[in-house]
């Protein structure tokens, strides 16, 4: 169960982390493509993320 504890919330975070570290990188200049998709609204994908991860966890800590 650890195991999909790690995919479930390590994934993510390391995604986090890679995309901080190349906006560092960048010096927070977004590529052309990246500023296109920035310009739209994340509120719709940050909550579907973020319940990706809640109901992950979720199901984790119930089937223990």
């Amino acid at each position: 169960m650890l195991r999909e504890l790690v995919l479930a919330i390590g994934i993510p975070l390391l995604v986090l982390l890679l995309a901080e570290l190349a906006l560092e990188q960048w010096r927070y200049q977004l590529p052309a493509w990246l500023e296109r998709l920035a310009a739209r609204p994340s509120w719709l994908w940050n909550t579907g993320i973020g319940l990706i991860i809640g109901l992950s966890l979720l199901r984790w800590l119930l089937q223990r």
